[in-house]
């Protein structure tokens, strides 16, 4: 692996676990018997909603073992963020 592809791959690892991270924290934290319930959870809702879309929906549903399927579908986010971030890194031009 080239030194170029290292760094995209780290940054783009670190990138991912603090975003689809934070946004995990967020949505259950979005509850207000959370202990971490508050007016931010809100901006953080905002800030990461392209990875909770799908996590939002089914907490709200309703579902049995809802929290279990939200972490899945996390864990899936996480995974798509990290590869799509790791190829716009890849692909994006140093500058002279």
């Amino acid at each position: 692996m080239k030194m170029k592809d290292k760094k995209a791959y780290k940054k783009s690892l670190v990138f991912s676990i603090c975003y689809v991270g934070f946004s995990t924290i967020v949505l259950f934290s979005f509850y207000p018997g959370s202990s971490l319930y508050g007016n931010w959870s809100v901006m953080g809702l905002l800030v990461t909603y392209p990875v909770l879309i799908i996590s939002f929906k089914v907490i709200y549903s309703g579902v049995k073992n809802a929290q279990l399927i939200v972490l899945g579908i996390q864990l899936i986010m996480f995974l798509l963020t990290w590869y799509l971030s790791y190829r716009f890194l890849r692909r994006k031009k140093p500058r002279d």
